[in-house]
Formats: C-alpha cells, sequence, structure tokens
C-alpha cells in the first residue's frame, strides 16, 4: 500500500498540471539541438476518479482498454521538431556513415517500421505486465497507444495486441528493454501459451516465417515476431555516459532532451498505484502512471532520432 504521505503527493500530481522548467545545460559537445519544452497535461475532465478517454479492444482472449492519441496532442511542438530532426536523418540515410547496426536499422526503418516500447509492470521480473505503451507511425502520423489491463485477467488479451502491432514492424526501439521489457514480455506470453518463442526457434525457421510475414500470434505454435531489438541505454552509455552523472532515461532527458519533470510519479510507487486501482476501481493515481508512460516514450524517440547522429 502507498503511505498517506505519498498519497497526498500524488493525489496533487494527477489534479494538477505539471511546470516544465526551462532547458538545463547539456555538458556533452554533441548536444542536441533545441527540443521542444512544452508538453502538455492533459485537460481534466469532471471525474478523475475514471480512466482518461479510450476504448475497448475485444481480442480472442478477452478484452483490455486501449488510449490512443497523436503524439502531437501530447507534444505541441513536436511535429516541428520531428520534422527537423526527420529531414536531417533523411540526408544521413545517403551518406557513408559507420554506425552500430541497430541504430542503422532503425534509421533504415524510420518511420514506419519501427515500434517503441515502454512497459509499467507489477513489479520484478516475472510480475505481471498491466501497461504497454507504445509509439508508432499510423498513417503518417506518429501516435501514442497505451494498452491497459483493467484487471490482472486482462495481462492476456493486452500481450495479444502487443503482438499483433509488432507483427507489422521490423525494428524494436527500447531503453533497458534486451535486460527487461522484451525478456518480460516473452516469458509473460509463454506463460499465457501465446505464440512460440522464437528463442526456442531455430535461426533459419525464424527467418523463414519473417520472411513470410506471419499472422500475429494465436496458438501456441504460432511464431512470434522476430524484430531488430535497439536498446537505446547501451548506445546512450557509448554517446553520452563520460560527460553525464548516470544514463538513467530522466537523467537523458534532463540534459541531453533538455527538459526536466517538476513532479512525476515515481517508479517505485507504480506497482502499488495499479494494485490500489485494481482493488477500488478508482483511476485518479492511474491517470499519473499513464502520463509518466507517454513522457517515457517521447524522450525514447527523442533520445533515438538523437544517437543516430
Amino acid at each position: 500500500m502507498l503511505t498517506d504521505d505519498v498519497l497526498s503527493r500524488l493525489s496533487q500530481l494527477a489534479r494538477s498540471t505539471l511546470p516544465l522548467a526551462p532547458p538545463q545545460p547539456c555538458p556533452a559537445q554533441d548536444t542536441a539541438p533545441d527540443a521542444a519544452q512544452e508538453l502538455r497535461r492533459e485537460t481534466p475532465d469532471n471525474d478523475m476518479s475514471q480512466l482518461p478517454p479510450g476504448c475497448e479492444v475485444d481480442t480472442a482472449w478477452g478484452r483490455h482498454w486501449l488510449r490512443e492519441r497523436r503524439l502531437w496532442d501530447l507534444w505541441p511542438h513536436g511535429a516541428e521538431w520531428l520534422s527537423r530532426e526527420q529531414i536531417r536523418l533523411d540526408e544521413l540515410r545517403t551518406q557513408a556513415h559507420r554506425r552500430p547496426a541497430e541504430l542503422q536499422a532503425f534509421l533504415r526503418s524510420l518511420p514506419g517500421q519501427v515500434l517503441l516500447l515502454d512497459l509499467e509492470t507489477c513489479g520484478f521480473a516475472g510480475s505481471p505486465i498491466f501497461l504497454a505503451g507504445l509509439l508508432h507511425e499510423q498513417n503518417g502520423c506518429w501516435m501514442l497507444s497505451q494498452l491497459l489491463a483493467r484487471t490482472y485477467a486482462e495481462e492476456k488479451p493486452l500481450l495479444h495486441t502487443l503482438w499483433t502491432l509488432a507483427a507489422g514492424k521490423q525494428v524494436l526501439v527500447t531503453f533497458n528493454g534486451k535486460s527487461f521489457d522484451w525478456p518480460m514480455v516473452h516469458d509473460r506470453s509463454t506463460l499465457h501459451h501465446l505464440g512460440q518463442d522464437p528463442r526456442a526457434v531455430p535461426a533459419s525457421e525464424s527467418a523463414a516465417s519473417a520472411a513470410a510475414g506471419c499472422a500475429p500470434p494465436a496458438q501456441r505454435g504460432d511464431p512470434r515476431p522476430a524484430l531488430i531489438h535497439c536498446d537505446l541505454l547501451h548506445h546512450a552509455r557509448r554517446r553520452w555516459g563520460g560527460r553525464l552523472p548516470d544514463c538513467r532515461l530522466q537523467t537523458l532527458e534532463r540534459h541531453v532532451c533538455h527538459r526536466r519533470r517538476e513532479e512525476d510519479i515515481p517508479g517505485h510507487a507504480i506497482p502499488a498505484a495499479y494494485h490500489d486501482f485494481v482493488r477500488t476501481g478508482d483511476a485518479w493515481l492511474m491517470r499519473s502512471v499513464l502520463h509518466h508512460n507517454a513522457l517515457d516514450l517521447i524522450t525514447l524517440l527523442q533520445l533515438a532520432m538523437l544517437a543516430v547522429q
């Protein structure tokens, strides 16, 4: 359970607009271009105890909640920043430049074949996944899709939708995802008998399945999509690690993306916030969790576009 002090501070957070501090100076010599500093908090509606607007997704394994927004609705100046960076990256594609294979794959696949992922779970490895935040291009626009399990039983349909979206992509981008997020997705999917884990499939068969464009996994024997995985934590350590205090995501957000979160739900409080939501049905804390997840994904996209340059 959350302490009274944490509940009080999170209550204020969920019911207020989060101010953003001015850009912080970056000690790195290869600093990012001026990034938009304004991230929009959702306008509070009349009943903060309910989940923000979304829809139910009905799958073969049950239902889960889906929250979809255009990236520009949360990041008003993001269109300008991303448009400028996209032009720069288009120029890089035509130039001979040595970069890690994962970043090269990201550059080659941007934007339509890239999927950015950030999970929120009930704790450490092996615990249920209750939120999968995805950033992907759809009809010429970056979309934020947040798959939410409103109860513990909705984890399986959530994972099914995640694999369905992943099946149409070639490159997965995460932060520390090779150690945590992606193994969690595979392990929880195996627990729910969703698809065949490609780690247990011969490489030749996995490549053949990917080339054939297999359908989204529905049965235990179906192969899961095999994406090229770009874990930005490793690339950030090589690029900025020697100049920054550490390479945590929010440290990079401050010094490389030039943004600072004045208030945010602490990561250690997120599992308890979800358990409270499942127990009581009161979603005001979950709104802060959804916002936290969205900010992480925006930072992930910015870092990926800067790391490849």
